[in-house]
């Protein structure tokens, strides 16, 4: 009887009211599902995660601050009587800190390598990838970067090389120069 009287009053109710209804129902289903599925299958993964990004955090804090104390302008890994020279210690830590390389150590490399510069010229000056690595077997920093042709070939060059000089601006930290020959 109760039942009965509960669904003949749900049949009278509007229809608005009762896709509201259904969506809330719906909603707090969802959020009790993935509340379940975290407590079973969630927190073990977390603690692991949440551990080596506490210890990466202290690491990256060490060295902005050491990158933070260093001079805008040039850093180099070499005597000049441009810039500041870095020592191996802090020339390791700008290394793992930079990603970006700038275009004037794209040129300075191309001028050794003739197909890799025509390559860069036909194609508008584009680079395709690069990428800044410290090698900690040899403590060296290398850059290299890929040139594509744009149409035309399908033609790519890898350049790479030592990675010798970095250019500090008040952002971040970019390769200045390359050695490659």
């Amino acid at each position: 009887m109760l039942l009965e009287i509960n669904l003949k009053k749900f049949k009278e109710t509007p229809e608005g009211f009762k896709k509201i209804v259904g969506l809330v129902g719906l909603t707090a289903a969802i959020i009790i599902t993935f509340i379940i599925l975290n407590i079973f299958f969630g927190e073990s993964d977390k603690t692991v995660v949440s551990d080596k990004i506490v210890e990466s955090d202290k690491t990256t804090e060490s060295d902005k601050t050491l990158i933070s104390s260093l001079p805008k302008g040039r850093l180099n890994f070499f005597e000049s009587s441009d810039g500041r020279q870095l020592s191996p210690s802090e020339y390791e830590v700008v290394c793992k800190n930079t990603k970006i390389v700038t275009q004037r150590s794209i040129m300075g490399a191309n001028i050794t390598n003739y197909k890799a510069q025509q390559l860069y010229f036909d194609n508008g000056n584009k680079i395709d990838k690069y990428s800044v690595k410290w090698d900690s077997s040899l403590k060296k920093c290398f850059a290299e970067y890929t040139i594509r042709a744009i149409e035309g070939t399908s033609g790519t060059i890898l350049v790479s090389g030592e990675a010798k000089g970095f250019l500090k601006t008040s952002i971040d930290t970019r390769v200045y120069f390359i050695k490659n020959f």
